[in-house]
């Protein structure tokens, strides 16, 4: 069952602690709306979301299933309700009735071959009876910092000390947090970004108190007379940094290598509201994402972040000074596009960003400009990665790195379907009209008559070399307002790391 709901909350953005405390997944399971649960509306859809059912017929695991449209589908009761076995109580007759009767409907519906009514009437006593099991419950008596410690060494592997913060918060300000921080998170996963809600807690703090460990975070700054200000600031920072990363091209978190960047960016708009020198903070942000500034211990990072930030006299000095933590005068080299990008997701961001920034259209028949509906900016676009060399193609016939190298990666849209033919599958560009004009908006520049296994190899050399010259004159123009040391330095290139 654990897993069956585990299933059901990874990666939803729906705020309930990630269904980690207990007794918000006790009533979903048990189907009853408890009483801080203010919209029956959204209690109603919540049920439907983590809608767990035990599967009568399995022979073996999983038992429990988190109920999909095919499941639905099915007629008769194969597939029950948590919800209608764990509210019946045996000792009362009618419920005693109700579970007898839905056993002998099993069996005339020709479930649970080989068991009579009884048998089957005994595996749904079974389940019913979780009702029964004891819960273990543990007052403690401590000042908070003590009891996130104490909740941090008991259920390690569960709550994380964030949600035990974010289970305080909504105690002790649940009005702030159900009319206005869910509603602004809901806003944002509207303009494509799906954020964790952790991620805009540690936000709020960069921008009230300038500080993201929840454990240094005095508990009063949560309460209704001193959130407020620090709230309208986060904010509106939060829309500048959303409206600036579209100017770019970020119409989603989707492409982004990583979210705690995001945190150091809006405390940066907060900071420097009336700056408009985005160029600069935004070169940081790809930089950020190329080093991986954030891929170990993030709070440590991002603490020493909004201590520049503090004692910066500008948005360009707190770039510089940020871009000072990295070696970023390191340029682009080809060979990080002739690498497996299978987990290299900074890489595929950088490109997107590049070919977004070149205008490339997209390769169906409408043939929109990617992130475009017409003129408008589409949000919530999320880029697709093509293969252009298609995989089926050159299978047992180079190494398969070489597949997955960037350089034989484009960006399309989301909704095309490209067909490859078996027969000759280098056709698709002309079956989807992909014109020359298309290839070299995506900084390909090659003659469609060697597009031909054996010169696939001269293929991702002449690519690889031209994108990590486009990345280092993107970076370049991006940076053109900073100081040189915290810029590309094209005489530490390798070959083919510039035109």
């Amino acid at each position: 069952m654990r897993a069956a709901l585990s299933s059901a909350c990874h990666s939803t953005k729906s705020f309930l602690l990630s269904l980690k405390v207990p007794t918000t997944a006790l009533a979903i399971l048990f189907g009853r709306k408890p009483y801080w649960w203010a919209s029956a509306d959204e209690w109603n859809k919540v049920l439907k979301r983590y809608d767990v059912r035990f599967d009568i017929a399995a022979k073996e695991q999983p038992y429990f299933l988190v109920a999909n449209a095919a499941i639905r589908k099915v007629k008769g009761d194969r597939y029950i309700p948590l919800s209608r076995l764990l509210v019946l109580d045996t000792t009362r007759d009618n419920d005693q009735k109700t579970l007898t009767t839905l056993a002998k409907e099993i069996k005339t519906q020709g479930f649970c071959d080989g068991m009579d009514a009884m048998e089957v009437y005994a595996r749904l006593d079974r389940v019913r009876k979780i009702r029964e099991k004891d819960v273990l419950c543990v007052t403690v008596n401590h000042e908070l910092e003590d009891v996130v410690e104490i909740f941090s060494r008991l259920n390690s592997k569960g709550v994380t000390e964030a949600d035990i913060y974010l289970g305080v918060v909504a105690s002790r300000n649940p009005g702030w947090v159900r009319d206005q921080f869910l509603p602004f998170l809901d806003s944002l996963a509207d303009s494509g970004f799906h954020l964790n809600p952790n991620l805009l807690f540690r936000s709020l703090t960069a921008v009230g108190i300038k500080k993201v460990r929840f454990k240094e975070i005095d508990e009063r700054f949560w309460e209704p007379d001193r959130i407020e200000a620090a709230w309208k600031r986060c904010q509106q920072a939060w829309k500048k940094t959303v409206q600036r990363l579209q100017d770019f091209g970020v119409l989603s978190d989707d492409p982004l290598p990583t979210e705690a960047a995001l945190v150091t960016l809006v405390a940066m708009m907060d900071r420097f509201a009336s700056d408009q020198q985005f160029d600069s903070a935004f070169y940081w942000f790809v930089q950020a994402s190329r080093f991986g500034r954030y891929s170990g211990a993030s709070s440590t990072a991002l603490s020493e972040d909004l201590k520049d930030l503090e004692n910066s006299s500008s948005l360009a000095d707190a770039c510089s000074r940020l871009l000072k933590r990295m070696t970023v005068q390191h340029p682009v080299e080809a060979d990080e596009f002739r690498r497996d990008c299978t987990d290299g997701k900074c890489w595929r961001f950088l490109l997107y960003l590049m070919v977004y920034k070149n205008g490339a259209h997209d390769w169906d028949d409408a043939g929109m400009r990617l992130g475009f509906d017409g003129k408008e900016l589409l949000a919530d676009f999320r880029p697709q990665w093509h293969h252009i060399f298609p995989q089926k193609f050159l299978a047992q016939k180079v190494e398969p790195y070489k597949i997955y190298a960037l350089a034989n990666i484009a960006v399309i849209g989301p909704d095309i379907n490209i067909r490859i033919s078996a027969q000759d599958p280098m056709k698709y560009l002309d079956k989807y009209s992909v014109t020359n004009e298309k290839l070299a908006e995506q900084f390909i520049v090659w003659n469609r008559g060697d597009f031909k296994v054996e010169r696939f190899d001269d293929f991702l050399v002449s690519r690889a070399t031209r994108l990590s010259a486009e990345a280092n004159d993107y970076l370049l123009e991006l940076s053109k307002h900073l100081p040189e040391d915290c810029r590309p330095n094209m005489a530490l290139a390798g070959n083919g790391a510039g035109k």
